[in-house]
């Protein structure tokens, strides 16, 4: 009965997360819908790489911290909320000034200083809290504040939209900060969550913490911090490479183009990127069982791959039709050049949809090593082609180089996940079914409790929401 009672806490909780993010979409959606309506391209575009450079530095500013915390930490979630924003307030206040300064060399088409200076200062300092409301919500199990923040931030970004259009207001460093005004619920979650000892969930559940036992929770130790932090900096440079990957080509476009012709990229990317959200849900739901299966040798992971190409074809197909309708009927003549962007971001959102598939079997095989190496590779290769194709091309030389970067690891991983399944022998994982220390803690290089699996996949992708 205990059991069965968990299970149905853990399915309304994933169902709660996962309405939290539709409601994301929806506000990336509406955001970029009525930025449209009173920014021309140029002004869209400077907003857009505004907010590139925010998630962009983000990434240093978390110092890779997110992944080993939530490894290794259980606790109530006022608790682990806070220790996690005390761990990476160093690398967050360290990263301001780069903010700023990267402010005063930026390609913008207007001056952004000292307003839009303190906007992408600000928007990264809380962004850090942001991500600290979905670590400690993974390591709680305790859905509300996780849900409470995603929505109460999709309703101030949208309502302050709608407002900036009704007031007629056309100035991008305004709108940025929109963005800073949306962190708002996490600085009050972070004022007035409650400081407890053990997690209710994890009580009720009696689940136990790898560092301090069933239903506890710890004082984060300085020596547990200077491991974490150890960890954080081995895979900070995959996190930099997958950043680089994902934002690279917004923020290249107007230092090799123009900030006009990001503005009608964006226009399209937003709409289409969404296609690979329910994969990367799908994938980080599915570790667990994958792992088993992966080592086991039973998978089936030519059949895996037809149903993701599947998938993703179908939601670009319609999200494809979507953006074209909103362009041609809702939106300014301004931006119908953003049309012909449709197919090739199309093919590079499917490309990059089975790359994380591939990235999760590299996960569930212990192979995280390999999963930087393909995409540093990724990256170097879409870097290069966004210098010598954005030039000539503008935003088509975005999205082309986009599918390069995306396919050159999708055909090296394809190489490597054939390499590393040979080398799996089942002897290796016997009598690991339960996840023991040699196994079990490495399945998902995150957290290995199953009870907890689709909920911790619901809390791992609000930040995957980019312009």
């Amino acid at each position: 009965m205990a059991s069965a009672d968990e299970s149905a806490r853990v399915r309304v909780a994933a169902g709660v997360l996962v309405g939290a993010q539709i409601v994301a979409a929806g506000g990336a959606v509406a955001m970029n819908l009525l930025a449209a309506v009173v920014l021309d391209p140029s002004a869209r575009g400077d907003l857009a790489f505004a907010l590139q450079l925010v998630y962009f530095l983000s990434v240093f500013a978390i110092m890779g911290l997110e992944r080993p915390f939530i490894a290794t930490r259980f606790g109530g979630f006022g608790d682990e909320y806070r220790r996690f924003a005390r761990l990476v307030l160093p690398g967050t206040v360290a990263i301001l000034p780069i903010a700023v300064l990267a402010t005063t060399v930026a390609p913008f088409s207007t001056r952004w200083l000292w307003a839009g200076a303190i906007a992408i200062g600000g928007y990264v300092a809380l962004n850090s809290l942001v991500h600290a409301v979905r670590v400690a919500y993974v390591c709680s199990r305790e859905w509300k504040w996780f849900a409470l923040n995603a929505i109460a931030t999709q309703v101030i970004i949208v309502a302050g939209a709608l407002s900036l259009v009704l007031l007629g207001v056309d100035d991008p460093v305004i709108w940025m900060w929109v963005y800073v005004g949306s962190t708002i619920p996490a600085v009050l979650i972070l004022i007035f969550s409650p400081r407890t000892g053990a997690s209710p969930a994890l009580s009720r559940t009696g689940v136990s913490s790898p560092l301090t036992g069933a239903g506890a929770s710890s004082q984060l130790t300085r020596a547990e911090a200077r491991g974490l932090r150890r960890r954080g900096w081995i895979l900070l440079p995959s996190e930099f490479s997958n950043s680089a990957m994902l934002h690279s080509d917004r923020l290249l476009l107007p230092m090799l183009s123009s900030s006009a012709e990001l503005g009608l990229y964006v226009t399209v990317a937003t709409v289409l990127e969404m296609a690979t959200w329910p994969i990367q849900q799908w994938v980080d739901a599915s570790l667990r069982g994958w792992s088993k299966a992966f080592r086991s040798r039973r998978f089936p992971i030519a059949k895996l791959f037809a149903q993701c190409v599947a998938l993703l074809i179908g939601i670009v197909t319609v999200l494809g039709a979507a953006a074209y309708a909103m362009i041609v009927f809702v939106l300014p003549d301004s931006y119908l050049p953003a049309t012909v962007a449709i197919p090739a971001l199309a093919v590079s959102a499917v490309v990059f949809g089975v790359t994380r598939v591939q990235q999760g079997l590299f996960i569930a095989a212990d192979a995280p090593g390999t999963v930087s190496t393909i995409e540093v590779f990724g990256t170097a290769a879409a870097l290069i082609a966004y210098v010598l194709l954005i030039p000539q091309f503008g935003m088509l030389g975005a999205a082309y180089g986009s599918i390069i970067g995306y396919s050159l690891c999708a055909v090296v991983g394809a190489i490597a996940l054939r390499r590393v399944r040979r080398k799996w022998r089942p002897s290796e994982v016997d009598g690991s079914e339960d996840g023991d220390d040699r196994t079990g803690a490495r399945t998902s290089g995150l957290c290995a409790n199953e009870p907890g699996d689709v909920v911790e996949a619901a809390g791992r992708s609000a930040d995957r929401t980019k312009e």
